[in-house]
Protein backbone atom coordinates (compact mmCIF):
# COMPACT_ATOMS: atom_id res chain seq x y z
CA UNK A 1 0.00 0.00 0.00
CA UNK A 2 2.92 2.34 0.57
CA UNK A 3 5.76 3.27 -1.02
CA UNK A 4 7.87 5.40 1.16
CA UNK A 5 11.32 3.54 0.31
CA UNK A 6 11.64 6.48 -2.29
CA UNK A 7 10.50 9.25 0.39
CA UNK A 8 13.07 8.16 2.84
CA UNK A 9 16.01 7.95 0.12
CA UNK A 10 15.31 11.27 -0.74
CA UNK A 11 15.56 12.43 3.43
CA UNK A 12 18.36 10.34 4.05
CA UNK A 13 20.77 11.68 1.38
CA UNK A 14 19.66 15.33 2.10
CA UNK A 15 21.13 14.04 5.69
CA UNK A 16 23.87 13.22 4.85
CA UNK A 17 24.83 15.67 2.57
CA UNK A 18 24.22 17.97 5.13
CA UNK A 19 25.75 16.51 7.78
CA UNK A 20 29.00 16.12 5.46
CA UNK A 21 28.85 19.79 4.24
CA UNK A 22 28.42 21.26 7.96
CA UNK A 23 31.51 19.11 8.55
CA UNK A 24 33.72 20.40 5.37
CA UNK A 25 32.72 24.20 6.29
CA UNK A 26 33.51 23.22 10.23
CA UNK A 27 36.84 22.20 9.51
CA UNK A 28 37.25 24.88 7.10
CA UNK A 29 36.56 27.97 9.60
CA UNK A 30 39.94 27.11 11.38
CA UNK A 31 41.25 28.75 7.98
CA UNK A 32 42.26 32.17 7.02
CA UNK A 33 39.31 33.14 4.66
CA UNK A 34 35.95 34.38 5.28
CA UNK A 35 32.42 33.61 3.25
CA UNK A 36 34.28 29.55 3.18
CA UNK A 37 31.16 28.38 4.22
CA UNK A 38 28.79 29.52 1.37
CA UNK A 39 31.07 28.37 -0.85
CA UNK A 40 31.34 25.07 -0.09
CA UNK A 41 27.71 24.38 0.71
CA UNK A 42 26.93 22.65 -2.39
CA UNK A 43 30.23 22.17 -4.10
CA UNK A 44 30.11 19.10 -6.86
CA UNK A 45 26.49 18.74 -6.45
CA UNK A 46 25.66 21.00 -9.99
CA UNK A 47 25.41 19.11 -12.68
CA UNK A 48 22.70 16.59 -14.96
CA UNK A 49 22.71 12.44 -14.08
CA UNK A 50 21.15 10.11 -16.70
CA UNK A 51 21.46 6.51 -17.97
CA UNK A 52 20.25 3.73 -19.12
CA UNK A 53 19.52 0.61 -16.90
CA UNK A 54 18.66 -2.82 -17.52
CA UNK A 55 17.22 -4.99 -14.75
CA UNK A 56 15.68 -8.73 -15.41
CA UNK A 57 14.67 -11.47 -12.47
CA UNK A 58 13.88 -14.69 -13.52
CA UNK A 59 11.52 -17.06 -11.11
CA UNK A 60 11.99 -20.55 -11.56
CA UNK A 61 8.72 -22.39 -13.24
CA UNK A 62 6.73 -18.55 -13.49
CA UNK A 63 8.88 -16.72 -16.10
CA UNK A 64 11.24 -13.30 -16.48
CA UNK A 65 10.46 -9.71 -15.70
CA UNK A 66 12.28 -7.32 -17.18
CA UNK A 67 12.50 -3.49 -16.94
CA UNK A 68 14.72 -0.86 -19.20
CA UNK A 69 14.70 2.54 -17.01
CA UNK A 70 16.40 5.83 -18.43
CA UNK A 71 16.42 8.13 -15.22
CA UNK A 72 17.63 11.70 -15.51
CA UNK A 73 18.34 14.37 -12.74
CA UNK A 74 19.14 17.70 -12.48
CA UNK A 75 20.86 19.80 -9.42
CA UNK A 76 21.11 23.67 -10.08
CA UNK A 77 22.57 26.04 -7.01
CA UNK A 78 20.74 29.14 -7.61
CA UNK A 79 22.26 30.68 -5.03
CA UNK A 80 24.68 30.11 -2.32
CA UNK A 81 22.01 28.63 -0.02
CA UNK A 82 19.88 27.34 -1.89
CA UNK A 83 19.81 24.50 -4.26
CA UNK A 84 17.15 23.01 -6.71
CA UNK A 85 16.83 19.43 -8.15
CA UNK A 86 14.46 17.54 -10.50
CA UNK A 87 14.20 14.11 -11.60
CA UNK A 88 12.37 12.08 -13.34
CA UNK A 89 12.13 8.45 -15.36
CA UNK A 90 10.93 6.80 -18.03
CA UNK A 91 10.18 3.23 -17.97
CA UNK A 92 9.06 0.01 -19.87
CA UNK A 93 8.27 -3.20 -18.17
CA UNK A 94 7.19 -6.44 -18.73
CA UNK A 95 5.98 -10.06 -17.64
CA UNK A 96 4.57 -12.85 -19.75
CA UNK A 97 2.24 -11.11 -21.97
CA UNK A 98 1.71 -8.11 -19.36
CA UNK A 99 3.35 -4.64 -19.80
CA UNK A 100 3.76 -1.34 -18.68
CA UNK A 101 5.06 1.70 -20.06
CA UNK A 102 5.77 5.60 -19.09
CA UNK A 103 7.12 8.10 -17.30
CA UNK A 104 7.52 8.72 -13.40
CA UNK A 105 6.33 11.28 -11.61
CA UNK A 106 8.60 14.13 -11.37
CA UNK A 107 9.82 15.31 -8.59
CA UNK A 108 11.21 19.31 -8.45
CA UNK A 109 13.39 19.39 -4.47
CA UNK A 110 14.94 22.64 -2.95
CA UNK A 111 17.06 22.83 -0.45
CA UNK A 112 17.79 26.24 1.68
CA UNK A 113 20.47 26.02 4.20
CA UNK A 114 20.10 29.05 6.90
CA UNK A 115 22.74 31.54 7.54
CA UNK A 116 25.03 29.98 10.36
CA UNK A 117 25.48 26.86 8.47
CA UNK A 118 23.34 24.46 10.88
CA UNK A 119 19.78 24.50 9.64
CA UNK A 120 18.67 22.86 6.52
CA UNK A 121 15.02 23.49 5.08
CA UNK A 122 13.95 20.21 2.57
CA UNK A 123 10.96 20.70 0.60
CA UNK A 124 9.67 18.99 -2.43
CA UNK A 125 6.96 18.53 -4.35
CA UNK A 126 5.71 15.36 -6.89
CA UNK A 127 4.04 16.30 -9.77
CA UNK A 128 1.57 13.50 -11.24
CA UNK A 129 3.80 13.25 -14.81
CA UNK A 130 3.60 9.64 -14.05
CA UNK A 131 1.15 6.35 -15.11
CA UNK A 132 -1.49 5.75 -12.18
CA UNK A 133 -4.67 4.52 -13.48
CA UNK A 134 -3.45 0.94 -14.13
CA UNK A 135 -5.19 -1.99 -16.36
CA UNK A 136 -5.40 -5.90 -14.63
CA UNK A 137 -2.42 -6.32 -16.77
CA UNK A 138 -0.05 -3.18 -15.69
CA UNK A 139 -0.92 -4.48 -11.79
CA UNK A 140 0.31 -7.77 -12.31
CA UNK A 141 3.48 -6.21 -13.82
CA UNK A 142 3.89 -3.50 -10.80
CA UNK A 143 3.00 -5.98 -8.19
CA UNK A 144 6.46 -8.11 -9.25
CA UNK A 145 8.21 -4.36 -9.74
CA UNK A 146 7.19 -3.64 -5.99
CA UNK A 147 8.86 -6.58 -4.52
CA UNK A 148 11.86 -4.77 -2.46
CA UNK A 149 14.10 -7.62 -2.85
CA UNK A 150 14.01 -7.39 -6.59
CA UNK A 151 15.44 -3.85 -5.76
CA UNK A 152 13.83 -2.01 -9.63
CA UNK A 153 14.72 0.85 -10.16
CA UNK A 154 11.35 2.19 -11.05
CA UNK A 155 8.74 0.27 -9.06
CA UNK A 156 5.59 2.79 -8.82
CA UNK A 157 4.69 4.67 -12.40
CA UNK A 158 2.52 6.74 -10.42
CA UNK A 159 0.87 8.10 -7.40
CA UNK A 160 -0.66 11.79 -7.36
CA UNK A 161 0.19 14.92 -6.33
CA UNK A 162 2.99 14.66 -3.15
CA UNK A 163 5.09 16.45 -1.05
CA UNK A 164 6.89 17.09 1.81
CA UNK A 165 8.55 19.96 3.99
CA UNK A 166 11.21 19.26 6.58
CA UNK A 167 13.68 20.45 8.84
CA UNK A 168 17.17 19.24 9.38
CA UNK A 169 20.27 20.49 12.39
CA UNK A 170 23.27 19.32 12.35
CA UNK A 171 26.33 20.62 14.35
CA UNK A 172 30.19 19.78 15.02
CA UNK A 173 30.55 17.92 18.41
CA UNK A 174 34.44 18.02 18.19
CA UNK A 175 36.12 18.93 15.17
CA UNK A 176 35.99 15.80 13.33
CA UNK A 177 32.89 14.41 15.01
CA UNK A 178 28.96 16.04 13.11
CA UNK A 179 25.84 15.30 14.52
CA UNK A 180 22.51 16.39 13.64
CA UNK A 181 18.16 15.43 13.64
CA UNK A 182 15.76 16.11 11.41
CA UNK A 183 11.61 16.10 11.18
CA UNK A 184 9.97 15.60 7.69
CA UNK A 185 6.27 15.68 6.83
CA UNK A 186 5.30 13.90 3.60
CA UNK A 187 1.66 14.97 2.06
CA UNK A 188 -0.14 12.50 -0.77
CA UNK A 189 -2.53 13.42 -2.38
CA UNK A 190 -5.76 11.65 -4.05
CA UNK A 191 -5.43 9.60 -7.17
CA UNK A 192 -7.01 6.66 -9.51
CA UNK A 193 -4.61 3.39 -9.01
CA UNK A 194 -7.19 1.07 -11.04
CA UNK A 195 -8.88 1.72 -14.29
CA UNK A 196 -11.85 0.38 -14.34
CA UNK A 197 -14.67 1.16 -16.68
CA UNK A 198 -17.65 3.09 -15.79
CA UNK A 199 -16.11 3.03 -12.33
CA UNK A 200 -14.46 5.71 -10.53
CA UNK A 201 -12.01 4.84 -7.45
CA UNK A 202 -10.21 7.25 -5.34
CA UNK A 203 -7.43 6.68 -3.41
CA UNK A 204 -5.91 8.27 -0.73
CA UNK A 205 -3.08 7.51 0.92
CA UNK A 206 -2.36 8.95 4.16
CA UNK A 207 0.89 11.12 5.32
CA UNK A 208 3.99 10.20 7.17
CA UNK A 209 5.64 12.06 9.94
CA UNK A 210 9.19 11.15 10.07
CA UNK A 211 12.20 11.68 12.44
CA UNK A 212 15.81 11.19 11.30
CA UNK A 213 19.26 11.30 13.66
CA UNK A 214 22.50 10.76 12.73
CA UNK A 215 26.18 11.50 12.82
CA UNK A 216 29.54 11.71 10.68
CA UNK A 217 32.71 10.67 12.03
CA UNK A 218 36.43 11.12 10.13
CA UNK A 219 39.76 10.60 11.52
CA UNK A 220 42.52 12.77 11.50
CA UNK A 221 44.11 11.23 9.02
CA UNK A 222 41.23 10.43 7.19
CA UNK A 223 41.69 7.01 6.42
CA UNK A 224 38.86 5.93 8.31
CA UNK A 225 35.44 7.50 8.37
CA UNK A 226 31.89 6.60 9.47
CA UNK A 227 28.29 8.05 9.68
CA UNK A 228 24.95 6.26 11.40
CA UNK A 229 21.43 7.41 11.46
CA UNK A 230 18.22 5.89 12.88
CA UNK A 231 14.76 7.13 11.05
CA UNK A 232 11.47 6.78 12.62
CA UNK A 233 8.22 7.34 10.62
CA UNK A 234 4.27 7.38 11.10
CA UNK A 235 1.74 6.36 8.56
CA UNK A 236 -1.48 7.83 8.87
CA UNK A 237 -4.51 5.98 7.91
CA UNK A 238 -5.36 5.26 4.13
CA UNK A 239 -8.96 6.06 2.35
CA UNK A 240 -10.24 3.97 -0.59
CA UNK A 241 -13.62 6.11 -1.47
CA UNK A 242 -13.55 7.85 1.35
CA UNK A 243 -13.59 4.66 3.59
CA UNK A 244 -10.49 3.53 6.01
CA UNK A 245 -8.84 0.30 4.86
CA UNK A 246 -5.43 0.47 5.75
CA UNK A 247 -2.86 1.77 8.05
CA UNK A 248 0.82 0.68 7.94
CA UNK A 249 2.91 0.24 11.02
CA UNK A 250 5.09 2.30 12.54
CA UNK A 251 8.64 1.81 10.39
CA UNK A 252 12.28 2.35 12.32
CA UNK A 253 15.15 2.33 9.42
CA UNK A 254 18.71 2.08 11.16
CA UNK A 255 21.68 2.43 8.90
CA UNK A 256 25.40 2.51 8.88
CA UNK A 257 28.20 2.82 6.66
CA UNK A 258 31.73 3.40 7.23
CA UNK A 259 35.11 3.78 4.60
CA UNK A 260 38.27 2.57 5.30
CA UNK A 261 41.38 3.85 2.99
CA UNK A 262 44.48 1.00 2.67
CA UNK A 263 47.24 1.69 0.54
CA UNK A 264 45.46 -0.38 -2.20
CA UNK A 265 42.03 0.07 -2.01
CA UNK A 266 39.17 1.98 -0.32
CA UNK A 267 37.31 -0.30 1.67
CA UNK A 268 33.52 0.78 2.27
CA UNK A 269 30.81 -1.55 4.16
CA UNK A 270 26.82 -1.02 4.43
CA UNK A 271 24.62 -2.09 6.51
CA UNK A 272 20.76 -1.19 6.79
CA UNK A 273 17.95 -2.66 9.02
CA UNK A 274 14.40 -2.17 8.30
CA UNK A 275 12.04 -2.87 11.00
CA UNK A 276 7.77 -2.28 10.20
CA UNK A 277 5.27 -2.90 13.03
CA UNK A 278 2.04 -5.21 12.31
CA UNK A 279 -0.19 -3.28 9.41
CA UNK A 280 -3.55 -2.69 10.35
CA UNK A 281 -6.72 -3.74 7.48
CA UNK A 282 -10.42 -2.60 8.10
CA UNK A 283 -12.84 -4.18 6.80
CA UNK A 284 -16.67 -2.82 7.44
CA UNK A 285 -15.24 -0.84 10.39
CA UNK A 286 -13.56 -3.60 12.15
CA UNK A 287 -9.80 -3.82 12.11
CA UNK A 288 -7.12 -6.78 11.88
CA UNK A 289 -3.61 -6.74 12.11
CA UNK A 290 -1.12 -8.75 10.58
CA UNK A 291 2.52 -9.65 11.58
CA UNK A 292 5.39 -7.08 11.71
CA UNK A 293 8.13 -7.67 9.12
CA UNK A 294 12.34 -7.32 9.34
CA UNK A 295 14.71 -6.77 6.87
CA UNK A 296 18.33 -6.22 6.59
CA UNK A 297 20.93 -5.47 3.80
CA UNK A 298 24.10 -6.04 3.75
CA UNK A 299 26.33 -4.30 1.24
CA UNK A 300 30.38 -4.20 0.87
CA UNK A 301 32.63 -2.28 -1.91
CA UNK A 302 36.61 -2.80 -2.63
CA UNK A 303 37.27 0.39 -4.81
CA UNK A 304 40.83 0.70 -6.52
CA UNK A 305 42.51 3.15 -9.01
CA UNK A 306 43.74 1.23 -11.79
CA UNK A 307 44.77 4.28 -13.92
CA UNK A 308 44.40 8.08 -13.70
CA UNK A 309 41.02 8.08 -15.55
CA UNK A 310 40.17 4.76 -14.33
CA UNK A 311 38.47 3.59 -11.24
CA UNK A 312 37.10 0.17 -10.97
CA UNK A 313 34.86 -1.10 -7.48
CA UNK A 314 33.73 -4.61 -6.65
CA UNK A 315 30.82 -5.37 -4.92
CA UNK A 316 28.62 -8.07 -3.05
CA UNK A 317 25.56 -7.75 -0.98
CA UNK A 318 22.89 -10.07 0.61
CA UNK A 319 19.35 -9.22 1.43
CA UNK A 320 17.16 -11.28 4.26
CA UNK A 321 13.41 -10.39 4.44
CA UNK A 322 11.23 -12.07 6.85
CA UNK A 323 7.63 -12.66 5.18
CA UNK A 324 4.96 -10.21 5.00
CA UNK A 325 0.93 -11.27 5.06
CA UNK A 326 -1.91 -9.57 2.76
CA UNK A 327 -5.25 -10.25 2.76
CA UNK A 328 -7.00 -10.66 -0.38
CA UNK A 329 -10.41 -11.16 -0.16
CA UNK A 330 -11.23 -14.53 2.19
CA UNK A 331 -7.28 -15.29 1.57
CA UNK A 332 -4.11 -14.47 3.29
CA UNK A 333 -1.58 -14.37 1.43
CA UNK A 334 2.38 -14.64 2.34
CA UNK A 335 4.92 -12.53 0.44
CA UNK A 336 8.15 -10.57 0.52
CA UNK A 337 10.29 -13.00 2.76
CA UNK A 338 13.60 -13.54 0.68
CA UNK A 339 17.40 -14.50 1.16
CA UNK A 340 19.31 -12.98 -1.86
CA UNK A 341 23.08 -12.94 -2.80
CA UNK A 342 24.48 -10.39 -4.93
CA UNK A 343 27.81 -9.34 -6.87
CA UNK A 344 28.73 -6.81 -9.56
CA UNK A 345 31.38 -4.20 -10.81
CA UNK A 346 31.69 -0.63 -11.43
CA UNK A 347 34.06 1.35 -13.69
CA UNK A 348 33.69 4.96 -13.41
CA UNK A 349 36.03 6.98 -16.28
CA UNK A 350 37.69 10.19 -15.06
CA UNK A 351 38.47 11.19 -18.28
CA UNK A 352 37.68 15.16 -17.10
CA UNK A 353 36.25 17.14 -14.37
CA UNK A 354 32.67 17.80 -16.55
CA UNK A 355 31.87 14.48 -18.08
CA UNK A 356 32.11 11.26 -15.88
CA UNK A 357 30.50 8.23 -17.60
CA UNK A 358 29.88 5.04 -15.53
CA UNK A 359 29.17 1.16 -16.16
CA UNK A 360 27.88 -1.46 -13.57
CA UNK A 361 26.94 -5.06 -14.04
CA UNK A 362 25.17 -7.27 -10.92
CA UNK A 363 24.21 -10.83 -10.69
CA UNK A 364 21.74 -11.84 -7.80
CA UNK A 365 20.40 -15.20 -6.99
CA UNK A 366 18.11 -16.52 -3.65
CA UNK A 367 14.73 -17.57 -3.06
CA UNK A 368 11.82 -15.21 -2.88
CA UNK A 369 8.39 -15.73 -1.32
CA UNK A 370 5.58 -14.99 -3.75
CA UNK A 371 2.21 -15.71 -3.04
CA UNK A 372 2.59 -18.27 -0.65
CA UNK A 373 5.35 -20.07 -2.39
CA UNK A 374 9.15 -19.91 -2.13
CA UNK A 375 10.58 -19.51 -5.40
CA UNK A 376 14.51 -19.84 -6.67
CA UNK A 377 15.30 -16.47 -8.58
CA UNK A 378 18.36 -15.16 -10.14
CA UNK A 379 18.61 -11.51 -11.81
CA UNK A 380 20.86 -9.76 -13.67
CA UNK A 381 21.76 -5.74 -14.28
CA UNK A 382 23.48 -3.78 -16.07
CA UNK A 383 23.71 0.20 -16.47
CA UNK A 384 25.18 3.21 -17.94
CA UNK A 385 25.64 6.30 -16.20
CA UNK A 386 26.72 9.74 -17.40
CA UNK A 387 27.00 12.85 -15.01
CA UNK A 388 27.94 16.45 -16.49
CA UNK A 389 28.80 19.07 -13.90
CA UNK A 390 28.91 22.65 -14.49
Amino acid sequence: MKNTNLHFSLFHITTVLFIVCIGTTSLQAQGPASGYGEKLLFRGLSGVTFGGITQTWTIKDSGTVQQYSAPVSVSLPVSNRVLLSLSSAAATAKFDTANIQGVTDTRLSLSYVFPGDKLWLVAGVSFPTGHSKLSANEIAVTTLLSQTAFGYKVPVFGQGLNGNLGLTYAMPITRRFIAGFGINYFYKGKYEPVSIPFTTISYAPGGEVSGNIGFDYITLSKKFRFSADLNGTYFFQDKLNNTVIFQSGVRFIGFFAATIRTESFLHSLQMRSRFRGENSYFTNGLEKKFPSVLQFELQYGAQKTLSSWLTGTLNAEIKNYSEDQIPVGAAIITTGKALVYGAGIDMLFTFSNFILPAVSVKYNQGTVTLENTPLTVTGFEAGINLKMAF
